[in-house]
């Protein structure tokens, strides 16, 4: 296997599915994710801009909120939140972060059929969005970036302050069996 050298990636390296690998370290594979939704966020507006998507790119972002996102929101909302009330102190006032960003993954699987619906029609179709279609990309990924800066401030550096090594196995382990994936362990 080569070495893709940074500047020889495409749009399709960065909207390839996270490496189930990175689950060994569960926190590390919710920051990669992040990292992962912010070039779904370019794409999307680029998408939006677009007369003429690239069908390979419009297919990676269907796949993107048909597989990726959902599995992402279940983790944060079932496993991280609860982890993170048990572990954080009430000095660290975790409470009102935490049902941000419930509310917010609430908002963004609201919108999750009708984006899934869209991306699959301009996929179909190969077509433009329409002005109406890219105003609710736009405001998808607003949303998207807006959400994932606040995780990556706020909920990730709790996470990696307060839990243990076992709330981390039981994250890492929940996060694998829900993507079915083995091997997740850490050495």
């Amino acid at each position: 296997m080569t070495i893709q050298r940074a500047n020889e990636r495409t749009a399709l390296d960065d909207l390839a599915p996270t490496d189930l690998r990175l689950l060994a370290d569960p926190l590390e594979f919710i920051k990669v994710d992040h990292i992962h939704m912010r070039a779904v966020c370019i794409a999307m507006e680029q998408v939006a801009a677009s007369d003429s998507p690239d069908p390979q790119v419009v297919a990676a972002l269907v796949g993107f909120l048909d597989r990726e996102l959902a599995l992402l929101i279940v983790d944060e909302d079932v496993d991280l939140h609860d982890l993170l009330l048990a572990r954080c102190l009430p000095e660290d006032e975790i409470e009102p972060t935490l049902d941000r960003v419930e509310a917010e993954h609430q908002a963004l699987s609201d919108m999750i059929p009708d984006m899934l619906a869209m991306f699959t029609s301009l996929h179909a179709a190969q077509r433009a969005a329409s002005p109406d279609e890219a105003a609710l990309i736009q405001r998808f990924s607003a949303l998207l970036r807006r959400h994932v800066m606040i995780e990556n401030a706020v909920v990730l550096p709790f996470a990696r302050a307060r839990l243990d090594q076992d709330d981390l196995a039981l994250l890492r382990d929940s996060m694998a069996a829900r993507r079915g994936a083995n091997g997740a362990r850490a050495g």
